[in-house]
């Protein structure tokens, strides 16, 4: 599946779609596109934090409600009850601080946290849609500020690295 999104010719197209997957949203998107594909960062940035708030409004407005209201089904049951399950214990930040937790949750970029699980438990939990909204937009911006800081730090530090190592080799001393 991620081949064939990384075959779609559109760029723009390209990022939102990569930054909307579950997992990895923006924290995939941002870096790969700044280091591997080298487009300029503000497109990188901009259309994955479309996307990623895109796909949080979708997920906190619709998917949640289908995955509560389906979660007895028989043949849904145990994926969906285990995704709750999952989602509200790795969530007590936003049961404790509701928006602002929120915020926090969507935004450090770490396994397991994101603008998925995050606009998933904002529903569980009952965070007004007006806050999770604003939650949501909040969050993803700060995540898209840490991941775009660390992918440009890291990508400099990376690159005078490796250009120490090759004048090394050649004997080009500084």
């Amino acid at each position: 599946m991620l081949d064939s999104i990384l075959n779609i010719t559109n760029l723009q197209l390209k990022i939102l779609i990569l930054s909307m997957l579950p997992i990895t949203e923006l924290r995939l998107s941002i870096p790969y596109f700044i280091i591997y594909e080298k487009i300029d960062t503000l497109n990188a940035v901009l259309f994955s934090i479309i996307g990623n708030i895109c796909i949080g409004l979708l997920v906190f407005n619709i998917i949640s409600p289908i995955m509560y209201k389906i979660r007895n089904f028989y043949l849904l049951s145990k994926p969906i009850n285990y995704i709750i399950n999952r989602t509200k214990t790795r969530s007590s930040l936003i049961d404790n601080f509701k928006a602002l937790g929120l915020i926090v949750f969507i935004g450090i970029p770490l396994p397991f946290t994101g603008v998925w699980t995050g606009s998933l438990a904002a529903y569980l939990f009952g965070v007004t849609r007006k806050r999770a909204m604003l939650a949501i937009v909040l969050g993803v911006l700060m995540s898209a500020t840490i991941v775009t800081l660390l992918t440009i730090i890291a990508n400099e530090f990376w690159f005078n690295i490796i250009n120490d190592q090759i004048n090394k080799k050649l004997g080009i001393v500084k």
